[in-house]
C-alpha cells in the first residue's frame, strides 16, 4: 500500500550536496518530511523525496546551505506528464485497446470436438442457421438454443455443451452409442473351420448335420429354410416340390472339437550379437576413371566388427560424361556373447513359442480340453524340435448370406 500511494503521488530522486548535508536531513525530519533510501556517495547524501513534499524544501535548502539536484523521478504524475507531450501516440494506444476490445467481442473461430462417426457438417450447418459462425457477437449467441436444436435435428448426437474461450467458440459433443442393425437376410450357417460336431442347437432353420459328423471349412451345418420342401412323383416321372420352402435366416449353437497344432525349434548353442557403438568409416570417391580415398582404414582395429558398404552416385554434373560415385565403408565393434542350453532348457523355450503360436489362433471363447507336445527327433544334434497339439471345444457356426 504504500509503494502504492508513492506511486500514485510520485517521487523524486536527490542528491544533497553541501558542507553539512546531515542539517538538511534534521530540518526535514522537523518539518515531518520524508525521506527514504538514503544512501552516501562521496561527501553527498541520496535520498527519495514524495513530489509533493519536495516543493517544500525549498527554505530548508536555503537554511542548511545545502544543494539540491534531482536525479530521477518516478509515479504516475510523471508518465500522465509525458503522455500530454505525446497525444498522438496516447490516442494511439486508447485506439489499440479500443479495437482489441472490439474484436474479442467476436466469434472468429469456431471448433467441434467429440466426433468419431457423425460429419461435423450437420452440427455446423444448425449452429450457422442459429448464429454461431466465424464473425458473429458472442452477447447475441444464445447458446442453450443451439445446444438444444443440434441435439433435436441430429439423432446421433447424446449431449452438446457450447463454451467460449476468447474469440474460439468450442462445440463438445457425445455421441450416442447406437445398436447395430440386426442383419435380416435369409441365410445359412457353415462351418467356418474343420472339426467334429459335438453338439447341435437350432433356433431356426433345418440342420444338416449331428452329432459325431465330422466336416470341413465351408460344409453346411443349418440351412436357411423354414421348412423341408416336400417332394411327390408317379413313377417314371420327376419329383415335384408341393411346398416351397420358406428362406429364413438360420440361427443356432454348433459347437464341435477342433485340433491345432504348432511347431518351434530351439538351438542349443546360440551366438547373440550387440553393436557397441563404435565404428569407423572409410570413403571412396571415384571421379570418372580416378579414385581419391578419403579416411582409407587398410584394417579395422576391433577384434569383431561387422562391415556396411553403401553405394552412392551423385547428380550429374554439366558434363554428363563426367561420372561422381562414391563408396562408404562403414566397420561396426560388436560383441559376440556364446550361450548353451541345456536339453530342458532349449525344449521349454521351443514348447512355449509353440504354445504361444497355437494360443494366437484359439478364439478366446473356446474351451481347451487337451493339449500335449511331443519332441520331434531330427539328426542335427545343436536343434531342439517341439510340436504341440491342442483340442478345444468351439462354435463353428458362420453366416452366409442365400443369394437370391
Amino acid at each position: 500500500m504504500i509503494y502504492n500511494a508513492k506511486y500514485l503521488c510520485g517521487a523524486v530522486k536527490i542528491r544533497i550536496s553541501g558542507s553539512m548535508p546531515e542539517r538538511f536531513i534534521n530540518l526535514c525530519i522537523i518539518e515531518q518530511i520524508l525521506l527514504w533510501g538514503i544512501t552516501k556517495i562521496d561527501e553527498d547524501l541520496i535520498a527519495w523525496i514524495r513530489l509533493d513534499d519536495f516543493f517544500r524544501i525549498r527554505p530548508l535548502v536555503i537554511a542548511s546551505h545545502t544543494k539540491v539536484k534531482v536525479l530521477a523521478q518516478r509515479g504516475l504524475p510523471f508518465v500522465v506528464k509525458r503522455a500530454k507531450r505525446r497525444k498522438t501516440l496516447m490516442v494511439g494506444v486508447i485506439l489499440f485497446f479500443a479495437l482489441l476490445y472490439t474484436l474479442s467481442s467476436y466469434i472468429w473461430f469456431v471448433e467441434i470436438t467429440g466426433l468419431k462417426n457423425v460429419p461435423d457438417q450437420g452440427i455446423r450447418y444448425v449452429a450457422e442457421q442459429y448464429g454461431l459462425r466465424p464473425g458473429s457477437i458472442k452477447n447475441g449467441i444464445n447458446s442453450k438454443a443451439i445446444e438444444r436444436e443440434i441435439e433435436l435435428q441430429i439423432p446421433e448426437v447424446a449431449w452438446v455443451g457450447i463454451n467460449f474461450t476468447g474469440t474460439r467458440a468450442v462445440i463438445e459433443v457425445v455421441e450416442k452409442t447406437m445398436p447395430k442393425q440386426e442383419d435380416k437376410a435369409p441365410a445359412h450357417l457353415v462351418a467356418c473351420k474343420d472339426g467334429v460336431i459335438s453338439e447341435i442347437i437350432v433356433l431356426a432353420g433345418q440342420a444338416a448335420v449331428k452329432n459325431g459328423n465330422t466336416v470341413k471349412k465351408g460344409d453346411l451345418l443349418i440351412k436357411g429354410f423354414a421348412l423341408e420342401p416336400v417332394q411327390i412323383g408317379v413313377e417314371g416321372q420327376p419329383l415335384i416340390n408341393t411346398i416351397q420352402p420358406e428362406l429364413i435366416r438360420a440361427q443356432g449353437i454348433i459347437k464341435a472339437r477342433v485340433w491345432y497344432e504348432g511347431y518351434a525349434e530351439t538351438e542349443l548353442k546360440q551366438t547373440t550379437i550387440t553393436r557397441t557403438g563404435n565404428q569407423q568409416m572409410a570413403v571412396i570417391m571415384k571421379l570418372g576413371s580416378n579414385e581419391v580415398a578419403f579416411n582409407e582404414i587398410p584394417e579395422p582395429s576391433y577384434e569383431e566388427f561387422e562391415t556396411e558398404i553403401i553405394y552412392k552416385q551423385w547428380p550429374l554434373w554439366r558434363n554428363r560424361q563426367l561420372a561422381v560415385e562414391s563408396t562408404i565403408t562403414i566397420y561396426r565393434e560388436i560383441n559376440s556373447t556364446h550361450i548353451e542350453k541345456s536339453i530342458e532348457q532349449a525344449r521349454n523355450e521351443a514348447y512355449n513359442k509353440a504354445l504361444q503360436a497355437v494360443q494366437s489362433n484359439i478364439p478366446e471363447t473356446a474351451q481347451i480340453v487337451v493339449h500335449n507336445y511331443e519332441v520331434v527327433k531330427t539328426p542335427e544334434e545343436n536343434i531342439v524340435r517341439v510340436k504341440v497339439n491342442v483340442e478345444t471345444i468351439e462354435d463353428i457356426g458362420q453366416t452366409i448370406n442365400i443369394s437370391q
